[in-house]
Order: structure tokens, then C-alpha cells, then sequence
């Protein structure tokens, strides 16, 4: 299977190919792209041998061909995010893992859904911003969304021991499932109260206990709104009451997501925090590949607790933009997104996000969303406006 990744050098791509690695299976990489860390995508090209790599600026292209020497003349480099969609539209490369993080994935990722491709989903914002477009796409082509996020992957895993197929909202669960839970760290600042976490730093913030990630998902886990975000993606992926999804907070972060039927009965995925595990699995759905890490580590205390009523403001944020519907769930990623940017550059507080976001939520128009187009649209009016409320307010 040829296989393409969009954010090869990020966490999520860097673990793809470990799994690549191990594999048996006769994986071929066709393209891979990266936005900065170029030193890394030309040790991958080298190492992979694609025929296609995708770089940010036109002026990186260059500097790959140097970094990537004789096979440079075999490689077709494109750039920008027309060589992004390029990419995706191809024939080959049958298989795409979406781990760009932020809105930059959802073109192509549509592209590639609309395709008809096996789309590794690790980037959620694709299917935030897009809502059911990007789902009624891919039932259209026929083209298979799977999660690589560990909570919805976990949810795959145990409703696939029961050989059912419900990829991507094409039917409601059974009727004997009562709820589906997700689990949360609680992020670096468990346990801090509101002082406290307006003093919080962004190195601080990015430290993630248990998971390697990449600075915007790691401040996103710390605020909850990764949190928040996983819920509606959960309620679009499976077709499911937002009502009828919980989430516990998790610290040791081994229970990964638990499905209760209506006798009271609950089952439960556990693993070792290793996104090598959902990639893996992903991969091979619905089958399954040995891994050469065993996980001999699962011993210790396993708490549960329900979030607490406005414990996390950017979590409550998120439930009511999923109950908004249509454009709600565009606005609150694109304002999260520029929030967390200026957090990351010491321009706004930590307790400043929430804030922010809530009141870009309530200015906003609330609209239907037709197409990409429309999203789009709305993503960069939100922005825009958010980054006008920053400078005018948080100077």
C-alpha cells in the first residue's frame, strides 16, 4: 500500500513511520511533507525514497534538494498548500495520515476523503471545522475515516470485538449501548486553582505528564479544550448523543475510553500511552500487527473521576458549540487556535484563552455550512476577529 503523510517529522508522522518499520506488511511511502524541520524530512526522504515531498515555502525547495543530494533528481518537491492538495489528489498513495495540526489539514484531507482514500485521521480540526461535510463526503466515495486519536481509536477497537462497522456516523450505535466515555490526563496543571493557572508559563504548559506532542495539542490538553474537542468528534464519528458521552478525568492515562451497555455492564480499552499502539491499529483495521514494545507497565491505581461542573471552562465551551451546531464548531477552533498562539508567544495569560474564545462565540454569526468554501469562509472571519479583539484588548 502506498502511503502518504501529511506531517511526516511532527510526533504522530515520526511515529507512523516507526511502525512502517516494524512492519511486515509491504508498506510503500509516496510522499511526506513537513513545514519546518527540513534537516529531518530530508533524512526521511533519503531513508523512504518517496516520489513526492511537500515543503511550506517555495524557497525550502532548494534547500532539500541540497540536504537530499543525488535523490533530489528522482524527488518531485512541491510547496505551500496547493502542494499539500496536490498531493492528496493523487491516485497513488491509497492510505493518507492527516497529522498536520490545526486548520492547515482540511483541504487536504477533503480532498483526499473526497477520493475515495483510507484517511488516518490524528488531526481532528478537519473534522471540527467541517462538522458532518467531511463525513457525508467520505460515505459518498466510500472513502474510510479512522481515528489515531487514542480515545476514538480505543471506541473502534472495542465496538469492532462485536464485528461492527461503525466508521464515521453510518449508523447509530446499538440501542443496548447507554454511553461511551473519554479519558483525560487533567493535563501539567491538575489541581490549580484560577490563580495559579494565570500565572502558568507556556514552557510549563507544553509539558505534557504522559504524552510526547507538539506545543499547540499540549497547551490544547492543558486548557482541555482537546478534551472538549474529542467529544464532538467522538458524537460525529460515531453518530452519538453528546448527552450520552462522558468524560473522567485519568491521570495515569491507561484507560483510554470505555463503552457501558444498558445492563450496567462496562468494557474497557487499556494501553500503555504509546501512540505507536492507535497508529498501528489504524494501519492494519481491522487487524492488528505485533509490535516489538511489550507493554509490561499497567500496574498501579487507575483513578476515575467525572470533570466537574465549570472545571474547565474551554471543555464547557466546546459541549455548547456542539449543541450550537452548524458554523459553532468552526468559530471555536479558529479562535482557539489564535488564542493559544498568542498565549505560546507570552501575549495573553493561560486564563486568558477561555475568555477569549467565549466571547468570539458570542459575536460571531451563527450559519449554516454548505461547503469548504463556506468554512473557510468562516474560519477566517473568526480569526480575523479574534486577532482584532487581542490587539485591542490584551495589549
Amino acid at each position: 500500500m502506498d502511503i502518504i503523510i501529511l506531517g511526516s517529522t511532527g510526533t504522530i508522522g515520526r511515529n507512523t513511520l516507526k511502525v512502517i518499520d516494524s512492519s511486515e506488511s509491504n508498506y510503500k511511502i509516496f510522499g511526506l511533507t513537513a513545514k519546518s524541520s527540513l534537516k529531518l524530512l530530508a533524512k526521511q526522504i533519503c531513508k523512504y525514497k518517496p516520489s513526492y515531498a511537500v515543503v511550506e515555502k517555495k524557497s525550502d525547495i532548494q534547500k532539500i534538494k541540497s540536504l537530499c543530494g543525488d535523490y533530489s533528481k528522482k524527488l518531485k518537491i512541491l510547496h505551500g498548500k496547493e502542494g499539500l492538495c496536490r498531493l492528496a489528489s493523487f491516485k497513488k498513495g491509497k492510505c493518507l495520515v492527516s497529522a498536520i495540526s490545526g486548520a492547515a489539514a482540511l483541504e487536504p484531507t477533503y480532498i483526499a476523503v473526497k477520493a475515495g482514500k483510507k484517511v488516518l485521521l490524528a488531526n481532528k480540526e478537519a473534522l471540527i471545522m467541517s462538522g458532518d461535510l467531511l463525513l457525508r463526503e467520505a460515505r459518498k466515495t466510500k472513502s474510510l475515516i479512522i481515528p489515531i486519536d487514542s480515545e476514538h481509536n480505543a471506541l473502534l477497537q472495542i465496538i469492532s470485538i462485536f464485528g461492527l462497522n461503525y466508521i464515521h456516523g453510518k449508523k447509530s450505535l446499538p440501542q443496548n449501548i447507554d454511553s461511551i466515555s473519554l479519558t483525560a490526563s487533567g493535563g501539567p496543571f491538575l489541581g490549580y486553582n484560577n490563580r495559579m493557572l494565570s500565572q502558568v508559563t507556556p514552557n510549563q504548559a507544553i509539558k505534557h505528564p504522559n504524552w510526547k506532542m507538539g506545543k499547540k495539542i499540549s497547551i490544547d490538553s492543558a486548557t482541555m479544550m482537546n478534551k472538549g474537542l474529542e467529544v464532538i468528534e467522538a458524537s460525529l464519528l460515531f453518530n452519538i448523543n453528546p448527552d450520552k458521552i462522558n468524560v473522567y478525568i485519568h491521570p495515569q492515562s491507561l484507560i483510554h475510553a470505555l463503552i457501558t451497555f444498558y445492563d450496567g455492564s462496562t468494557l474497557s480499552h487499556i494501553s500503555y500511552h504509546d501512540m505507536k499502539i492507535p497508529i498501528s491499529y489504524a494501519l492494519n483495521w481491522p487487524n492488528r500487527q505485533r509490535l516489538s514494545k511489550k507493554m509490561n507497565n499497567l500496574n498501579g491505581t487507575y483513578e476515575l473521576r467525572k470533570i466537574k461542573k465549570s472545571e474547565y471552562p474551554c471543555y464547557d465551551l466546546c459541549i455548547e458549540a456542539l449543541k450550537i451546531g452548524k458554523n459553532a464548531t468552526t468559530i471555536i477552533n479558529a479562535a482557539n487556535e489564535v488564542a493559544v498562539e498568542y498565549f505560546l508567544q507570552n501575549k495573553i495569560k493561560f486564563t486568558d484563552i477561555p475568555v477569549i474564545i467565549k466571547y468570539i462565540l458570542k459575536q460571531s454569526k451563527i450559519r449554516n455550512i454548505s461547503n469548504i468554501s463556506d468554512i473557510l469562509k468562516y474560519d477566517i472571519e473568526t480569526r480575523n476577529l479574534t486577532e482584532e479583539l487581542i490587539r485591542t484588548k490584551w495589549k
